[in-house]
């Protein structure tokens, strides 16, 4: 077993080592705390020289988690993304605004705060709400007998159940699920 010191001093040369440290060297103290929780009961009973190489997957779980819950990484696909990759246009698109008859206007205006959101995440999540609107004012131009504008805007902004928008759109809730995840593939094919 080693003293507390020698197990800091390995987990923070770990923890440098890392790829994902470079860039990230202001949140050393974080990554070096969340490993050291995650191996706490580990070090206790072993020696750091004989399980070395678990402790690097530790911590590397341990600075995803860290980059996560801070905002600079997000899973994407398969593989982990830092924000500071998912590109933006520089100019917003043409918006619409989809009212209660569900009726077209060219103000809209689409806004979902989350106060824990840094300012640079809410940027980032206004445009791709703002994707994923156009996308489904495309579809519904493309196929308006699906009625996607309304499932859309009843179960994502009115927040209603399957079995609610059924009832406002005179469908079964079977044929309102169908509907959703074929929005879902249209709106996942553009991204």
């Amino acid at each position: 077993m080693n003293t507390l010191q020698e197990q800091r001093d390995y987990i923070e040369k770990l923890v440098k080592t890392n790829n994902k440290f470079f860039g990230n060297e202001d949140l050393l103290e974080d990554f070096c705390s969340e490993t050291y929780k995650r191996s706490h009961s580990l070090l206790e009973n072993s020696d750091v020289s004989t399980i070395g190489s678990y402790l690097a997957k530790v911590a590397n779980t341990a600075i995803l988690t860290v980059l996560k819950e801070n905002g600079r990484v997000r899973r994407r696909e398969n593989k982990y993304v830092s924000t500071k990759e998912i590109l933006m246009d520089p100019l917003p698109a043409k918006v619409e605004q989809v009212t209660e008859d569900f009726s077209v206007s060219a103000d809209f205006v689409y806004e979902i705060e989350d106060p824990k959101d840094s300012f640079e995440e809410k940027i980032v999540r206004k445009d791709l709400l703002q994707k994923i609107v156009d996308i489904v004012l495309v579809a519904q131009k493309n196929d308006p007998t699906k009625e996607y504008l309304k499932i859309f805007y009843y179960r994502y902004v009115k927040e209603m159940k399957q079995i609610e928008i059924a009832q406002e759109v005179n469908l079964s809730q079977s044929e309102v699920s169908k509907r959703l995840v074929e929005l879902a593939q249209i709106v996942k094919s553009h991204f």
